[in-house]
């Protein structure tokens, strides 16, 4: 009789916040599969501490104000209901949606929605090159940087890899401008010199060298280019979708309990 009350003991608690314990059986899975060692520790004091928290403000927040137990129950069953329902048509959505999105829908509703994608900002086409302000060979480099010529650039990139604290020769994409801005000092350019495509602008700032050499720009009210937009429309489109999916949804359902008699309103 003392083994099996033995086997039936519960184990020490981890914490306590006032009349309420925390079991290690309340920390299964708390530490994912796989994490061992002093990470795993880490992420099982962090929910201690958290549930130590929360308990204590439990505690204080029942001790000092008076709960509507109705009002309270109503809406953690609201709150469960509106959960089991998304989970539902999150299993639909996963099940039903198709997620194929053709070029020609999404050129056709960049074509048909011009007024969504006029910037908010500049876009640029850039290259630039970021040097020690003593760097060797600048006027030769400045050379190679304005040259269209393949094998200049293979040079420039090969005197890049060496000497450039960061560089971008290459790189055709679209760019807002206060991206760029975090790489580069855009600012001492100015908006107003954006249009100044294919020269170099030589800045220094903090004994650093930036040369920059605008290829195309957009500015701010003008229509964004597809490429840049590519992306988001596509996700627009499956975003209807979903909805479009879980309206459809919910009307059939509907529908269907009507005929049914399975719901009705009574006078």
């Amino acid at each position: 009789m003392l083994l099996v009350a033995c086997r039936h003991e519960k184990p020490k608690p981890l914490a306590r916040s006032f009349d309420r314990f925390l079991y290690p059986e309340d920390l299964q899975g708390v530490v994912p599969v796989g994490v061992t060692g002093a990470d795993s520790i880490q992420l099982a004091r962090a929910y201690i501490e958290q549930w130590l928290r929360q308990q204590a403000l439990l505690h204080y927040a029942r001790r000092n104000i008076a709960i509507n137990t109705e009002r309270l129950e109503a809406q953690v069953e609201e709150y469960r209901n509106g959960l089991i329902v998304y989970e539902y048509e999150q299993e639909l959505v996963s099940q039903k949606l198709d997620t194929v999105v053709t070029d020609a829908e999404i050129r056709n509703y960049y074509a048909t929605r011009q007024e969504l994608f006029m910037l908010k900002q500049p876009i640029l086409k850039v290259s630039y090159i970021q040097l020690p302000n003593r760097a060797p060979e600048l006027d030769r480099v400045k050379r190679l940087f304005l040259s269209g010529d393949f094998e200049a650039q293979d040079l420039l990139e090969k005197y890049c890899a060496r000497y450039a604290r960061q560089y971008s020769l290459r790189d055709t994409t679209w760019q807002y401008a206060d991206d760029l801005a975090k790489k580069v000092p855009l600012s001492r350019i100015g908006e107003e010199n954006y249009s100044r495509t294919g020269r170099i602008f030589e800045i220094i700032e903090n004994n650093e060298l930036y040369l920059i050499i605008l290829h195309d720009s957009k500015f701010r009210d003008s229509r964004s280019p597809l490429s840049l937009v590519y992306d988001n429309i596509r996700n627009l489109i499956l975003n209807k979708r979903k909805i479009d999916l879980v309206d459809q949804m919910q009307k059939s359902i509907l529908m269907d309990a009507r005929k049914k008699n399975d719901i009705e309103i009574y006078n």
